[in-house]
C-alpha cells in the first residue's frame, strides 16, 4: 500500500513537472515567435522610411536642375544638400538617419525659401511638377515615420507584459526600441507653393 501511494505520488510530481515544462516551452516559443513578428514589422517600417528618404534624395536633385537663375544662390543649397547626402550615405543607425533626415529637410525649405524670395529666378514647369512631387513624399514619409513608430509602440508594450518580460532578454532581443524623432523645429511644415 505504502508503495502504491509512493508511486501515485512520484507519477503526480513527474506530471505536474512535465506539465510545467510544455507551459514553459509553448509560452517561450509563442513569445518568440510573437516577438520575431514585431521586429520583423519595424524592419519592415525602417525599410519603408529609408525607401522614402531615397525617393526623396533623388528628386532633390531633380528640384534644383529645374530652376533656372539658381547660379549665384547653389552654392548654398548645394553644401547643404552634399552634406544631407554624405550624412545618408554614412548613416548607420537610426539616429544617423533621423540627422541626414533633417539635413535634407533643411535644404529642401533653403531650397523653397531661395525660389520664392528671388524674382529673378524662374521655376520652370517642371520644378513645379517637381515640387508637387516632393510634397507627396513629404507626406508618404510623415505616414513612413508614424507606422514606424506605431511599430516600435507595439514591440515595447508587449516586451514590458507578462510573460513576454521573461523571455525577451533571454532571447537576446531589445527590451526597448527607441521611437524614429524628428530634428527640433522640423514640426514646421514648409509652405510649398506650387502655382
Amino acid at each position: 500500500m505504502k508503495n502504491k501511494a509512493l508511486l501515485i505520488t512520484l507519477i503526480s510530481i513527474i506530471a505536474v513537472i512535465v506539465i510545467v515544462g510544455l507551459f514553459f516551452g509553448i509560452s517561450a516559443g509563442v513569445a518568440y515567435n510573437g516577438t520575431i513578428t514585431l521586429r520583423e514589422d519595424i524592419d519592415a517600417a525602417e525599410a519603408e522610411i529609408k525607401n522614402r528618404l531615397q525617393e526623396r534624395h533623388d528628386k532633390m536633385g531633380q528640384l534644383i536642375g529645374a530652376v533656372e537663375g539658381l547660379q549665384e544662390h547653389a552654392e548654398t543649397i548645394y553644401t547643404q544638400i552634399t552634406a544631407a547626402r554624405a550624412a545618408y550615405a554614412a548613416a548607420i543607425t537610426n539616429e544617423d538617419l533621423i540627422e541626414a533626415d533633417a539635413l535634407e529637410a533643411a535644404a529642401l525649405d533653403a531650397l523653397i525659401v531661395t525660389v520664392e524670395s528671388n524674382p529673378q529666378i524662374t521655376a520652370t514647369s517642371a520644378y513645379n511638377t517637381y515640387m508637387y512631387e516632393v510634397s507627396g513624399m513629404e507626406n508618404a514619409l510623415f505616414v513612413a515615420r508614424r507606422d514606424f513608430n506605431e511599430a516600435v509602440l507595439s514591440y515595447n508594450t508587449t516586451a514590458k507584459k507578462f510573460p513576454r518580460v521573461l523571455f525577451i532578454g533571454m532571447f537576446g532581443f531589445e527590451r526597448e526600441l527607441e521611437y524614429w524623432k524628428t530634428a527640433d523645429g522640423s514640426e514646421e511644415i514648409p509652405m510649398i507653393n506650387v502655382d
